[in-house]
């Protein structure tokens, strides 16, 4: 149920399709915005992958006469005579007529000549011009990611400056008479607010920026004014205020606002309140109150929606395979959201899958979720399964 949730909200997601320009060193966790293409080869020219001596393979097992050293960085074009090498560092340019590079640890040189035997394989650290990419090859694909390897590959293109997408603005709400902030001090009958900061920490590991804008109160003014002041956003996410309390007025102020519902609950345990308004290209993600349901809900929905409004090419979790180990049983009817420890190849449950979705230490524990499908009776032991890594 849950990726016919995501498979609905998205389409109803218009990507933002705003860009801009950064440089190279502004541009980690950035989204690529266009595809790029290489414009020179890399290597760019031949050269040698180790320090030592450049010679050709036709003469191995014959003296050769050292006849200078090639430094990277020297310009000069060099080139060998019959039986002859010459040192060569990393990186340098190969002379012409050589095909192979003896490192100097194993090379045997005695009086200016070398010795190299058929131990030293034929085009040893001998780098080809192009043999990584060729100019005008696709270099990256836009929608990715620019992760601190592709500003590499980037800059070894001479590429300083990038077009990226512009993220979505996303504010962050909770919802709560019962509710006050970590910094304040909560008598015996208030429960800290412990769900943004979750939220706050999710989107940010995920490099999406938010801001918190504060508790709502249980009234059907505060959750109107609350959403009208956040109109400046592209998304908005809210915990509690999703369930058919007498004092949930979240979807109330929605449709009050002129939001229509996208989806109004999704059919997994813990989650199912789950709630997504959508007005124009704005969308409202009205999350569960308890912790751990809040928690998976937006590390499972909120985020792959955030991603596809981003126009981020991955939107889909790594899976794992695993072997299950344990024996569970689900209710029937609905999907069921499976913390778990990953270790060695097998997948084993947090207290036997018995939890509240309420509590938070399972999630301290857990560093995986199996996410099982609606009918799906249980699972036994060595069954073969896919996970995602929470972490």
């Amino acid at each position: 149920m849950i990726q016919s949730s995501l498979e609905l909200i998205f389409q109803n997601v218009n990507e933002l399709k705003k860009s801009k320009k950064v440089s190279l060193n502004g541009a980690i966790n950035q989204i690529l915005a266009r595809d790029i293409f290489a414009v020179k080869n890399l290597p760019s020219f031949d050269n040698s992958a180790l320090d030592g001596y450049a010679f050709n393979y036709d003469f191995v097992n014959k003296p050769l006469k050292i006849v200078g050293t090639i430094f990277a960085g020297d310009k000069s074009v060099y080139e060998l005579s019959q039986n002859c090498a010459y040192r060569i560092m990393t990186g340098a340019m190969m002379p012409k007529a050589s095909d192979t590079v003896v490192e100097f640890e194993k090379a045997v040189v005695e009086n200016d000549m070398l010795f190299v035997d058929k131990s030293i394989k034929k085009h040893n650290a001998y780098r080809y011009a192009g043999e990584e990419v060729k100019a005008g090859e696709m270099l990256l694909r836009k929608g990715e990611v620019l992760t601190p390897d592709k500003i590499m590959l980037l800059a070894s293109q001479g590429i300083d400056e990038v077009k990226v997408f512009t993220k979505p603005k996303v504010a962050v709400f909770s919802s709560g008479d019962e509710i006050v902030e970590p910094w304040q001090k909560a008598s015996q009958s208030e429960i800290y607010n412990a769900n943004s900061s979750a939220i706050e920490a999710i989107l940010k590991d995920a490099k999406f920026e938010c801001e918190y804008k504060g508790i709502i109160k249980d009234s059907f003014t505060d959750t109107l004014n609350a959403i009208s002041s956040a109109s400046n956003y592209d998304v908005i996410i809210t915990s509690g205020g999703a369930s058919k309390g007498d004092a949930d007025f979240m979807a109330e102020a929605l449709k009050e606002l002129g939001y229509k519902a996208v989806i109004d609950s999704i059919n997994v345990r813990p989650g199912k309140p789950t709630k997504c308004y959508k007005l124009d290209e704005k969308l409202v993600f009205i999350l569960p109150g308890n912790p751990m349901a809040a928690f998976l809900i937006c590390f499972l929905v909120v985020l792959p929606t955030l991603k596809k409004i981003s126009s981020q090419k991955e939107l889909n979790f790594t899976k794992i395979m695993a072997k299950f180990s344990g024996n569970i049983k689900f209710k029937d009817g609905r999907s069921n959201l499976v913390l778990g420890i990953y270790k060695d190849g097998k997948f084993s449950t947090i207290n036997n899958n018995k939890f509240g979705s309420g509590m938070i230490t399972p999630l301290v524990k857990a560093n995986s979720i199996y996410i099982s499908k609606v009918g799906e009776s249980g699972l036994s032991d060595n069954d073969d399964i896919e996970i995602i890594p929470l972490y």
